[in-house]
């Protein structure tokens, strides 16, 4: 049983992107925490992502913002082009109006930065090899069995566990679901001579316009490339119809290209080819129903854990970190940990479903065949940036709760 004389701790499932902001955030409105991670060691996993300014926000609360930007290249467009002209259909401005960017990061050192900070703080222990098997609600708290025998009391459990939640899967939720689609990620060296044509894998020089994330639209596919590990590498992404792709990653270089982007934009053609084998990432979306809070209050979900969807609109890691900035502030100010989950619970939804509609708008939009994508490609050339920019104020111009005692 949890002894009375325990200081609140929060628990924290997981020691991904989630579960170190929220550790963090929670440190610096005083709170302290424990990180469980079932992995014994804490290795580079994925390729690239893009953290957007609502999500850099938060990292700058934290003053994490200088070696973020050290490791990352900021952009000022997303520019859409038709996968197999290579014609450009619109650029959407990206760089927000108060100064804050917009980066392309590699996740290994968004994951190091994070990583380091957290080991810095004397309010967080990070514990490896520590996998949830059980919790029990107990007086005054939560009683959670390690698989390793030892018990853990605490005030809430925080579930950062990722698309494949253990903690979810526990308290009976249903699992997430296939979307259909395959993501294939792999990176290209970026050429040493400096910037070249948008989406040629070139990297860049100091002094030089920020980046450009390029985007190839067509049908059933989609491409996505941007410079990562401060501009040295390219990070490329293919989406394709789950039953598209290649049995397994060493087919793609011969045949996947050759196959579903063999008449793409000769530039894309050059980066598959330049590109080291891919690792297919299937897509998952959780139920849009999903509760994130669970357990009386005393167990909520945040990142993927409560919301997985797929990368249309590039807000996997800015959702999760928005999520752990404003549960944080939600318990600094709220009586209890109950109240503080079903007040996080309340901002967060309306958010996480305003995405969800803009990840289905991006995927049907995306992938048009023609004719109706020549209509798509009207529509988008004639209107001005700034109305493009307009359209995605309510994602970018989201600012966190401030994290201060």
């Amino acid at each position: 049983m949890t002894s009375p004389k325990m200081t609140p701790r929060i628990a924290i499932a997981g020691a991904g992107i989630a579960g170190l902001t929220a550790a963090l955030c929670l440190s610096r409105l005083g709170i302290a925490s424990s990180v469980l991670e079932r992995s014994e060691t804490l290795d580079e996993v994925g390729a690239g992502l893009q953290l957007s300014p609502n999500a850099l926000s938060v990292l700058d609360e934290l003053d994490l913002l200088p070696p973020l930007r050290a490791a990352g290249v900021a952009a000022d467009l997303v520019e859409l082009r038709s996968g197999r002209s290579g014609r450009t259909i619109a650029e959407v401005p990206v760089r927000s109006k108060d100064g804050t960017p917009y980066l392309s990061i590699h996740r290994a050192d968004l994951q190091a930065v994070l990583v380091a900070a957290v080991k810095s703080d004397p309010k967080i222990t990070l514990r490896l090899g520590a996998e949830v098997a059980t919790v029990a609600t107990v007086a005054g708290g939560l009683d959670i069995g390690l698989a390793a025998g030892e018990t853990i009391g605490a005030a809430l459990l925080v579930g950062a566990d990722g698309v494949r939640s253990a903690v979810a899967r526990r308290f009976g939720l249903a699992p997430a679901q296939p979307t259909g689609t395959t993501a294939w990620r792999t990176t290209v060296a970026a050429d040493p001579k400096g910037p070249g044509p948008a989406g040629s894998g070139t990297g860049r020089e100091a002094g030089t316009p920020p980046a450009r994330i390029t985007a190839w639209l067509g049908p059933r596919r989609h491409a996505v490339a941007y410079p990562v590990r401060a501009g040295t590498l390219r990070n490329l992404v293919l989406v394709t119809r789950s039953g598209d792709g290649p049995k397994d990653a060493a087919a793609l270089l011969g045949g996947f290209a050759l196959g579903g982007f063999a008449h793409w934009d000769p530039r894309l053609v050059r980066l598959i080819g330049a590109a080291a084998p891919p690792t297919p990432w299937p897509l998952f979306s959780a139920p849009a129903a999903r509760p994130f809070v669970l357990g009386d209050g005393r167990v909520v979900l945040i990142g993927d854990a409560a919301h997985a969807m797929a990368p249309y609109a590039a807000q996997g890691a800015g959702m999760a970190i928005e999520d752990a900035a404003v549960l944080a502030a939600a318990l600094a100010t709220e009586a209890s940990p109950a109240a503080a989950a079903r007040r996080y619970e309340a901002a967060r939804r309306p958010r996480i479903d305003r995405v969800r509609r803009r990840v289905g708008f991006h995927r049907l939009v995306y992938h048009l065949p023609p004719p109706f994508s020549l209509g798509r490609n009207a529509v988008l050339g004639l209107r001005p940036a700034e109305a493009l920019r307009a359209d995605l104020a309510w994602l970018y111009d989201w600012r966190s709760p401030k994290l201060r005692p």
